[in-house]
């Protein structure tokens, strides 16, 4: 999976924006299973960590996964923030 663009969030508490690169994330291939048109593949990233406006240092956590099914398509993602608020995700090319 090649991952593009940006993702972004924003702290809940002092709304401090984080933005997060590619080069920055691990994704992983943390699920797969057989299905009626093949292969269904789970990729996941999970990052925590504090805000980096000093006077707020709240803790943060992203689960992010997205799922491609069959192989070679985008299915769906599911993109789980404690502490923050989603405002950019992600583009995927599974090419």
């Amino acid at each position: 999976m090649n991952v593009t663009g940006t993702f972004a969030i924003t702290c809940d508490h002092c709304e401090t924006e984080h933005k997060f690169s590619p080069d920055e994330t691990d994704f992983e291939s943390e699920y797969s299973s057989e299905r009626s048109m093949g292969e269904e593949i789970g990729w996941e990233w999970k990052y925590e960590f504090n805000c980096d406006n000093a006077e707020c240092a709240k803790e943060i956590e992203i689960e992010y996964q997205v799922w491609e099914y069959p192989v070679g398509a985008y299915n769906h993602e599911i993109i789980n923030v404690n502490g923050a608020q989603k405002t950019e995700s992600f583009q995927y090319d599974f090419h």
